[in-house]
């Protein structure tokens, strides 16, 4: 399973975190550029090794929920991600800061890393691991991908040699 993109993602929750903070609600203009160039999503996939404190293992809950306080904090600071590009009464798009928030997915997928194959992320990638963006700046999917034993064995044997 999960050669060449033949793997399944099981989305198993769905949010929007906005910042703690309230905000006023404003209007932010785009720039001359972004106003030529037509709109484009970008997704970027990150991959982390599963890590530990101490004794204690971090569960995929326990990362999620750190993942959402720690956005929701930092999106007082970068709050224009937390809006949504709207038009505006000329029929040009702008930022509308509003707290809207950013969606957040949580979802479990059904391939080894190893197998993934990222030579060819339009296939593999897009729209399994990385969300497309229905609404606002700003989406996030936060998953588990497996990662083959053989592989962790080696890491470790390479850590403690």
């Amino acid at each position: 399973m999960g050669d060449k993109g033949d793997f399944s993602v099981k989305v198993s929750k769905r949010e929007v975190v906005a910042a703690v903070l309230p905000m006023q609600e404003h209007w932010l203009p785009l720039s001359n550029l972004d106003l030529l160039l037509p709109p484009l999503d970008v997704g970027i996939f990150f991959s982390y090794k599963k890590q530990a404190l101490g004794h204690k293992t971090f569960t995929f809950e326990s990362m999620a929920s750190i993942l959402k306080k720690s956005m929701a904090e930092t999106l007082v600071s970068y709050y224009a991600f937390a809006g949504e590009v709207l038009q505006n009464t000329m029929g040009e798009p702008e930022l509308l800061c509003n707290n809207r928030g950013v969606d957040f997915i949580e979802a479990i997928a059904d391939v080894e890393l190893r197998d993934i194959n990222l030579y060819n992320p339009d296939a593999c990638v897009e729209g399994k691991l990385v969300p497309k963006k229905k609404s606002g700046a700003l989406s996030v999917q936060f998953k588990i991908v497996a990662l083959h034993h053989s592989v962790a064995q080696r890491f470790i044997r390479q850590s403690f040699t």
